[in-house]
């Protein structure tokens, strides 16, 4: 009987644990970058221009950054419920890409190729491209 208390006692244990990190830790909420203070203003094309001159230079100044971007749009796709903006860079070698937020699905349905639009993100360096994540529309 004790050895089936023991193992009640446990297992209880194993699920609160679980439920503690499911709960504040797994599923927190990240950061919005729109109630940044301290933004980075710029342009897509002076953005990508930045890494391309000198990559470890510009990751100390973006990296982990909210980074507040206006750009023409080169191409937009939804990919696992979620879009995905192209920034022109007026550079064939590469772009400023921005994995959008999915709270952001509805206002983005109308964006087209060509349009100029205001993102704020957070920057995650360069690769090939210059990647930005969590991005929310500007008003």
């Amino acid at each position: 009987m004790k050895k089936i208390i023991i193992w009640i006692i446990i297992t209880g244990a194993l699920v609160a644990f679980g439920i503690y990190y499911y709960v504040f830790h797994y599923a927190a909420k990240h950061a919005d970058p729109l109630e940044s203070k301290n933004k980075v203003e710029i342009t897509a094309e002076k953005l990508f221009a930045d890494y391309k001159e000198n990559s470890a230079m510009a990751d100390s100044l973006y990296i982990d950054k909210t980074i507040s971007i206006r750009g023409r749009v080169n191409q937009i796709e939804m990919n696992d419920n979620r879009y995905t903006i192209t920034f022109d860079t007026k550079d064939s070698t590469g772009a400023v890409i921005c994995e959008m937020d999915t709270v952001e699905n509805a206002a983005l349905k109308s964006v087209q190729p060509g349009a100029e639009i205001h993102v704020v993100g957070f920057c995650n360096g360069y690769n090939l491209d210059v990647e930005l994540d969590r991005g929310k529309l500007a008003k």
